[in-house]
This record gives C-alpha cells, structure tokens and sequence, in this order.
C-alpha cells in the first residue's frame, strides 16, 4: 500500500528552523544567566543576607534550569509535525516563558 506522506515545503522548513534557533537561542541565554544565579552563592559574604546568598536562591535557580530545559524541550517536540498556527502559538508562549525565566535569574543574581 502507498503511504501518503505530506512533505513540508522549504519554506515552512525554514520557518520552523528560525523558530527553533530563536527558541534555542533564548534558552542557553536564560539557561546560562540561571547557572550564574545558581553560582552567585559562593560570591557573597558572610554576613550578606540576600536570596542568591541562601539556599532558597540556589533551589529558585535550580528551579529555573529546570524549566529552561522543559520549556526547550516541549517547544521542539510539540513544534515538530505541526501547522503553522501551533508553530508561532508555541514559539511565542515559549519566548514568554523564558523571558521570564531570564528576567527571574537576573533577579536573583541581583540580590547577591
């Protein structure tokens, strides 16, 4: 029996690619400022009192490495054999979220 596979064309290929590098792009950015928010503990002194210099700063961070990986992962996955509307729908959901996740990591390295 034939199989009817519908093949993209090179333009909706090259849509989901510059998708993808803005999504992966964005999401070493944030992963890397969150490793740093991670790290600002072991800068601080030792009478400083803010949340990048406690354990709850390193568990926020933690927090946010984690879903920097979850939210690259699921905007790949979920965008991988799908229409154009579910292609920009997960882009921009997935550019919010890790806008968020930088903005909350430079948070964090701030009060260090």
């Amino acid at each position: 029996m034939a199989r009817h596979i519908r093949v993209p064309s090179s333009r909706w290929r090259a849509a989901r690619a510059s998708a993808l590098t803005f999504i992966w792009l964005g999401g070493l950015t944030a992963g890397f400022f969150a490793i740093l928010a991670a790290a600002a503990r072991y800068s601080c002194n030792p009478s400083a009192h803010g949340l990048a210099c406690r354990p709850a700063g390193t568990a926020v961070s933690a927090t946010l490495i984690v879903g920097v990986i979850a939210t690259v992962t699921a905007v790949t996955v979920a965008t991988h054999d799908s229409g154009r509307r579910r292609l920009v729908a997960w882009t921009v959901g997935g550019a919010i979220v890790l806008a968020t996740c930088f903005l909350l990591a430079r948070a964090v390295i701030g009060t260090a």
